[in-house]
């Protein structure tokens, strides 16, 4: 059985079951695109970024963690990947430094200057892990070491673009900081492209979940965005997610609470059920296009579907 590993933070990661969660990521659906030769692990957790995903010992085994600490109990995924297996890895969401300051010794990396052509520089970690924000290792240089180590497995490394956070100007989706980095001379989400001049440098494949997100939310609109995503209570925590002791049912009781209003607050970051649930068709059709090794293993039929909400489900939504 083929396995495809999956590396990222919380809007990769895999939350439960859509019975039991509003909150969900990508990795919770992935695999019912696939057939019964493939094997999907979400190894993503949330809050953790290229650096502080090594720095906890989730890629190459510190020490630190056990396998009851991991998502679905997955240990540290280095050690469990075998020769034509797949990495799909997205980080960015946690790596941003233009985004919350207070955490960027825990978890932020840094671009680094960019060339006269824009290029940033790819810088690797030296030594061994924990690596400092300030060791001089890049966004780009984490994002080559987990290449290089995946590709010493004789794996199949491959990156993925984040979706935007909803930052709107004017109804559609801006680059401003804090998402993904915003905008220098040289462009708009500094960091998206930084992830697209890695793929480029390493011949690696690049599965552009942002500009597909982007489209789409853009398409959709800044009011009909919030059915894409999920919700908080007033004291800040996400209604619905089963592992923290909040189980709530995707549809039902999502659509009880949008429509009594009872709640506080949009994440304009994680998404609900149905949209962690399109974005995962969106890389499923990336797939398709893109990674011939991989396409020929995709279902003609997803195994399941995830119903939309009221407020998407409506006429002319």
């Amino acid at each position: 059985m083929i396995k495809i590993f999956l590396l990222g933070d919380s809007i990769v990661t895999a939350y439960g079951k859509d019975s039991e969660n509003i909150i969900g990521g990508w990795g919770d659906h992935l695999g019912c695109f696939f057939g019964d030769e493939i094997l999907v692990i979400p190894c993503a957790n949330g809050g953790r970024s290229t650096r502080s995903y090594l720095n906890e010992g989730r890629f190459i085994d510190n020490g630190k963690f056990t396998k009851d600490m991991f998502p679905q109990g997955v240990g540290p995924c280095y050690e469990l990947m075998s020769r034509g297996d797949w990495a799909l890895i997205e980080f960015c969401h946690n790596d941003d430094d233009s985004a919350r300051r207070e955490k960027r010794e825990a978890r932020h990396t840094p671009l680094g200057v960019p060339d006269e052509n824009g290029i940033y520089p790819s810088v690797m970690p030296e030594g061994d892990a924990p690596y400092s924000f300030g060791c001089g290792a890049t966004y780009k240089g984490y994002l080559k070491f987990y290449i290089k180590k995946i590709r010493e497995k004789g794996a199949n490394p491959v990156l993925v673009t984040p979706p935007p956070r909803g930052c709107f100007v004017g109804g559609i989706i801006a680059s401003v900081p804090g998402n993904h980095g915003g905008a220098d001379k040289f462009g708009e989400y500094v960091y998206i492209r930084a992830i697209r001049q890695t793929a480029e440098e390493e011949d690696v494949p690049l599965i552009e979940l942002f500009e597909r997100a982007k489209s789409f939310i853009d398409e959709l609109g800044e009011d009909k965005f919030k059915y894409l995503q999920s919700i908080k209570d007033a004291e800040g925590k996400t209604i619905g997610e089963a592992r923290l002791g909040r189980p709530k049912r995707w549809p039902e009781d999502y659509d009880r609470i949008m429509e009594s209003g009872e709640y506080a607050e949009i994440d304009n970051t994680h998404q609900n059920r149905y949209g962690s649930y399109v974005y995962a068709g969106f890389i499923a059709e990336e797939i398709k296009q893109k990674i011939p090794g991989l396409a020929k293993y995709l279902s003609d039929v997803p195994s399941k579907t995830v119903p939309k909400p009221k407020g998407l489900a409506r006429k002319n939504s």
